[in-house]
């Protein structure tokens, strides 16, 4: 189901339980699931304004509408949709150097910035979050960790990838955007989001980075995930160029916690199984 309010006794002991939350410029996607039992996972997708002057208390008012998201969970996760990062070479470890690329990239960027490991010994995801959306989630829920959506898909696919010496290539898509993620050997070479209104741009940014680092069309390994939909229209496509595509094995855990799984966002599903 992904619609639908939350309310509070939908989840008796919350404590119990992992939330997950997904925030886009428009949506907010939340999964809730049992750490003892399977199949309670719960799914649901709540519509934000797209305004930046009203997209907190968009926000604010959906949280507070729905009860179940107050309760005391064990974990809380938040994955952050946004353009406001950049991957950047893991020896930058000072504050500073970090905060001074961010800034240098994206100049109009005034809010709070973290850094996000992606599992690999190369890189890491320098990314930015306003400061009031910041102080909204860690007063409203404890020990609140925040990620941008790029960093569980690159610490998942690490764990998949990174112990081969092949290039392997992840794509997550959605309805309207895509991200390509690129390892070789448990090194990053490239992490990206692309926004797309037609599936053949999706086609084409996905060629065009592969083309960019100079992949072999008939050895590596190119992986789907996320929106089944996209997927589905894409890969004939692909496999015009492509020799090796096929779909993202998807984790067992998650999808025994229930099969709504399938049908909530990719990076989400991948974060708690990638600590």
């Amino acid at each position: 189901m992904t619609n639908g309010t939350l309310d509070k006794d939908l989840i008796s002991n919350p404590d119990m339980w992992n939330l997950l939350l997904r925030l886009s410029p428009s949506e907010l996607h939340v999964v809730a699931y049992s750490i003892i039992e399977d199949n309670s996972l719960i799914y649901r997708r709540f519509p934000l304004e797209n305004n930046p002057d009203s997209y907190l208390r968009s926000l604010e008012e959906t949280i507070y509408d729905n009860p179940m998201l107050l309760g005391d969970f064990r974990r809380v996760y938040c994955v952050i949709q946004t353009s406001t990062h950049i991957v950047v070479p893991a020896e930058y470890t000072s504050d500073n150097d970090r905060e001074t690329l961010l800034t240098t990239s994206h100049p109009d960027f005034k809010g709070s910035i973290f850094t996000d490991i992606t599992g690999c010994r190369n890189a890491v995801i320098i990314a930015g979050i306003e400061n009031d959306l910041s102080a909204f989630l860690h007063r409203t829920f404890h020990n609140v960790a925040i990620s941008s959506h790029l960093s569980p898909l690159c610490r998942f696919f690490s764990a998949k990838a990174g112990k081969s010496n092949n290039i392997k290539t992840l794509v997550n898509l959605r309805e309207s955007s895509l991200d390509i993620i690129i390892m070789q050997g448990g090194n990053l070479m490239l992490a990206n989001t692309f926004s797309f209104s037609d599936p053949m741009d999706a086609v084409y940014y996905i060629l065009a980075c592969r083309n960019r680092i100079g992949l072999d069309p008939h050895n590596d390994e190119l992986l789907l995930s996320g929106d089944a939909s996209v997927r589905e229209k894409i890969l004939p496509m692909l496999r015009t160029y492509l020799a090796r595509v096929m779909p993202m094995i998807f984790p067992p855990q998650m999808f025994k916690s229930g099969k709504d799984a399938m049908i909530a966002p990719f990076d989400l599903i991948v974060t708690p199984i990638c600590e």
